[in-house]
């Protein structure tokens, strides 16, 4: 493979089924060696504007985990409830 962002995309993809989020640092330490420094950074921001995630192998289809699931659920109505309870304080002040 010699197109850097398709190279990006593999590793990003790779990142992920590890539970990492991609980043310029990780993608420097994956791909140390096998590509220039300026050819990386192009690439890293060509693939951010457009962060594809290249998944080749096959059969990889990636199902979270239910309590991956259950800890989003989770994280999502604690945020809900703080946006609700600002949004109660607002009203209320406006009220006045």
């Amino acid at each position: 493979m010699t197109d850097p962002v398709q190279l990006l995309q593999q590793v990003a993809a790779q990142l992920q089924r590890e539970g990492k989020t991609p980043s310029l640092a990780l993608f420097r330490a994956r791909l140390a060696g096998r590509i220039v420094p300026q050819q990386l950074f192009a690439a890293y921001q060509q693939w951010r504007n457009n962060p594809v995630f290249d998944d080749t192998t096959p059969g990889s289809e990636t199902v979270p985990a239910p309590a991956t699931v259950e800890h989003a659920d989770t994280a999502l109505a604690q945020t809900l409830a703080r946006i609700e309870a600002k949004l109660d304080l607002l009203l209320s002040k406006l009220d006045k």
